[in-house]
């Protein structure tokens, strides 16, 4: 079963709905997805949590947000949206620490306005807009490893050859002079 961990920030009630409604969906079409409005308080407190949630997540699901990503980056007032403050500091260290490669990170937007707030550590990676939901789609697809394309198997190039009634390319010609006339 795939894990999933939900980092977005608390902008407006509205966005909250939103967020629960994904990770709600999520569980029901067999996701494991956690946030934090599951929890009333963690017995080892927020950050720990929020590192925990991090750590144990085959995937973390970060929904970008102007909000999310000024505090992401540490630009929000102090005291203000420590929650999504934090993730960002424990997403970026992990990111840092695997030199940039990411398989677990995928920043996701509920709305077509939200892609220029993909924080710039994120940005090589795909993104969904979950407001069309072709894009939920090929989310989930991810998630449960399952391509809307597979690759066929590679075939041998000997069985080919003997497939075709074609002959063989011929070899080219190498020039060994690269130099340029004056």
């Amino acid at each position: 079963m795939v894990r999933v961990f939900i980092s977005y920030s608390h902008d407006t009630p509205q966005h909250l709905d939103r967020v629960l409604r994904l990770s709600d969906r999520l569980r029901r079409e067999g996701i494991d997805c956690r946030i934090d409005l599951y929890e009333e308080s963690p017995p080892e407190g927020w950050p720990n949590w929020c590192s925990n949630q991090v750590d144990e997540a085959g995937f973390v699901l970060v929904v970008c947000t102007a909000v999310y990503e000024r505090r992401f980056r540490g630009k929000e007032q102090p005291g203000k949206g420590l929650g999504a403050s934090w993730e960002g500091f424990v997403i970026t260290q992990e990111l840092y620490e695997a030199q940039g490669k990411n398989v677990k990170f995928i920043p996701i937007i509920l709305g077509a306005a939200d892609s220029a707030h993909v924080p710039i550590i994120l940005r090589s990676a795909t993104f969904y807009d979950l407001s069309n939901e072709d894009r939920y789609d090929a989310l989930y697809r991810r998630l449960t490893n399952q391509p809307a394309v597979v690759m066929p198997e590679l075939g041998h190039v000997q069985s080919k050859l003997q497939r075709t009634t074609e002959a063989p390319l011929p070899s080219l010609s190498r020039r060994q002079d690269f130099r340029e006339p004056l």
